[in-house]
């Protein structure tokens, strides 16, 4: 994990085979990098992960994405690098309201390259975000 001062984004390099435990140590540090640099962009790169359990990925969605939009307090963007079998179906049972708190969102890119996620977070400009 490393924060990337010049394009102020949190990047976040998973790799191997996790277990729920190694999963949610994992993003517990994650949240103590958000608490300390306060990114409104975050690279999560999982092209070199294993899968991880439908649980585990239920819980990112429905309790680390949350705490990341209220510890910020605006709107975040995350681009996620995934491997190609993995890329479809990923978010499927989401419904949505995970990823807002108030008039803030939680936009989600999901990208096959590290460069094409890169590429994505540049282009986002967070004045032009009010989505009221």
């Amino acid at each position: 994990m490393s924060f990337d001062k010049v394009n102020q984004v949190l990047v976040v390099n998973w790799e191997g085979e996790l277990s729920s435990d190694e999963i949610r140590k994992g993003y517990d540090i994650l949240m103590e990098e958000v608490r300390i640099h306060k990114p409104k962009k975050l690279l999560l790169d999982f092209h070199k992960r294993g899968t991880i359990r439908r649980s585990d990925q239920r819980w990112v969605f429905s309790t680390v994405f949350p705490n990341i939009l209220r510890t910020i307090g605006e709107t975040v963007f995350v681009a996620i690098v995934l491997p190609v079998t993995l890329y479809c179906g990923l978010v499927g049972e989401m419904n949505g309201d995970e990823l807002m708190d108030e008039n803030n969102f939680l936009i989600i890119h999901h990208a096959l390259y590290r460069e094409e996620a890169y590429r994505w977070l540049n282009t986002m400009h967070l004045s032009s975000t009010n989505f009221e």
